[in-house]
């Protein structure tokens, strides 16, 4: 059988029954709890399977063997607890959420988104107690797919429903139920019954529980002169509080949130009075509207009004008629919706869920590591194959490699000899060429040497002849030139005499003239 652990950080307390009854009454798989604490008989609600997870030395052997299929935490702070061990051991984690732990008021939103955020990348399911707080959980983060609300149960048997009346003489019981603590609103409650009192002298209020607040609800029933008017009872067991239950007229509970942001989901104290047949009051707070219909199955007041709440315990002392149609309305609610062996049905086919979920990724697993075992060892072959083909590959490429060698290393010595063989020839014909260009040479030596000294010897001649030539037109040119200037010389001669005889010609005319 699959198994099922539950994580508690601490003993479950008296008022805790309704956790108790979600272990030890599921039937469909093993239950154990595991915790950090050593177990001890000195606890109203001991277990039969309780490991201290402390001194397991083995935990991932321990969970194999025990065969969990999911860890369930009662509490959010209990699954951040134990988180750590979910991951490690890859364990589904499960966890309920009962008030606080919901809430998304400024006061608290930041430390629960911050506690749902490492939550929620481990795949953690969430089970509210109500609507209200799943609404909250969205809020803060958590996808709605993970969340299913599971109400908290009751034992019906434990409460049997019973017609209540009112009495005509002696004390109007007053019952109220819950820890003292801000959020159950007791001083709400005291100051609302100070205005009951002052028109029903005969009313008490009795208050069942213990808590942080006792010095405070204390201190408000002397300021209000209510000694012996409320009558604090101290903390009871569930069989205590059934007795109480029987006793009392009415029952009223004035919830409310806490300055630190603490709330309700929807308190078992309520589902219990009106499994029990009592006449409820109580307040808009929470989920309580999801049990409490106003004015149908109880009477539902603004939470923090205590003139509100007054008016509510007033209006069923006045219509005491109406009790038992409003009793018998709320027996049936609680029977359909809130019967603890109904909602632990509920609570294995969420457990279902969670196992189908994990043998799928079980399942899923295996197939992958099949999957992979199966390629690797087809890699393997194919890398096999490809090796082997590679190596052939390798061998016939180095067999011709080889072969190629040989053939260039005899082409290489066959073309070495050849041009070994080439270059004494070249060699050869180099000496010969040399002693036929050192001949031609010598030969074009003495013809250019002839060549030169018949040049010389024509520049020479041509040379003595431009010498008389130029001596001779020297001579030519002077002789020309003595005849123009001989030339000149009678030309200028001549002029003069011509010149010399128009004077004289003139002269004689002049002369002529002055005769005359």
């Amino acid at each position: 059988m699959k198994t099922i652990a539950y994580f508690v950080s601490e003993n479950i307390k008296t008022h805790q029954r309704f956790i108790y009854n979600q272990i030890v009454k599921i039937t469909n798989y093993r239950t154990i709890v595991i915790g950090p604490f050593d177990n001890t008989e000195r606890t109203e609600f001991p277990f039969e399977n309780y490991y201290n997870i402390n001194k397991i030395k083995d935990l991932k052997k321990f969970f194999e063997e025990q065969d969990i299929i999911a860890i369930h935490a009662h509490h959010g702070s209990h699954g951040q607890e134990i988180l750590p061990v979910c991951e490690k051991y890859n364990i589904p984690l499960i966890v309920s959420i009962r008030g606080r732990d919901g809430s998304d008021r400024q006061e608290i939103f930041e430390k629960n988104a911050k506690r749902y955020s490492a939550l929620n990348k481990h795949g953690a399911h969430y089970y509210p107690v109500c609507q209200y707080l799943a609404e909250g959980l969205r809020r803060l983060g958590i996808p709605a797919e993970n969340m299913h609300v599971l109400y908290g149960g009751i034992e019906l048997d434990l409460f049997p429903y019973s017609n209540r009346t009112l009495p005509t003489e002696g004390e109007i019981r007053v019952l109220s139920v819950g820890r003292l603590v801000d959020k159950k609103g007791f001083v709400t409650l005291i100051k609302a019954f100070k205005r009951i009192y002052s028109q029903y002298p005969n009313a008490r209020l009795h208050i069942i529980g213990a808590g942080e607040d006792e010095k405070r609800i204390k201190s408000t029933i002397a300021e209000y002169t209510l000694k012996d008017v409320v009558i604090l009872r101290g903390a009871m067991d569930s069989k205590q509080v059934s007795d109480e239950l029987k006793k009392a007229h009415i029952f009223c509970l004035a919830s409310q949130t806490a300055k630190n942001g603490d709330i309700e989901g929807i308190p078992n104290a309520l589902k219990e009075a009106m499994a029990s047949g009592l006449p409820v009051v109580s307040t808009r707070h929470a989920g309580i509207p999801e049990l409490i219909e106003h004015q149908r199955t109880g009477y539902l007041a603004p939470e923090k009004n205590e003139m509100e709440l007054a008016k509510g315990i007033q209006f069923f002392i006045e219509n005491p008629d109406i009790w038992n149609d409003f009793t018998e309305r709320a027996r049936k609610v609680i029977e359909e919706k809130f019967d603890v062996n109904k909602q632990i049905i509920e609570q294995q086919r969420l457990y279902s869920l969670i196992n189908t979920v994990k043998t799928e990724t079980a399942t899923k697993t295996n197939t992958e590591t099949e999957t992979k075992k199966k390629t690797k060892a087809e890699s393997e072959t194919a890398t096999k194959t490809n090796t082997e083909t590679e190596t052939k590959k390798k061998t016939k490429a180095e067999s011709e490699t080889e072969t190629k060698t040989n053939t260039e290393t005899e082409t290489k010595k066959k073309t070495k000899a050849e041009s070994e063989t080439k270059t004494n020839t070249e060699s050869e014909t180099k000496k010969k060429t040399k002693a036929e260009s050192e001949t031609e040479t010598k030969t074009n030596t003495e013809t250019e040497t002839k060549k030169k000294t018949k040049a010389e010897s024509e520049k020479k001649t041509k040379k003595e002849t431009k010498k008389k030539t130029k001596a001779e037109s020297e001579t030519e040119t002077k002789t020309n030139t003595e005849t123009e200037t001989k030339k000149k010389t009678k030309a200028e001669s001549e002029k003069k005499k011509e010149m010399k005889k128009k004077s004289k010609t003139k002269t004689k005319t002049e002369k002529s003239k002055k005769k005359k």
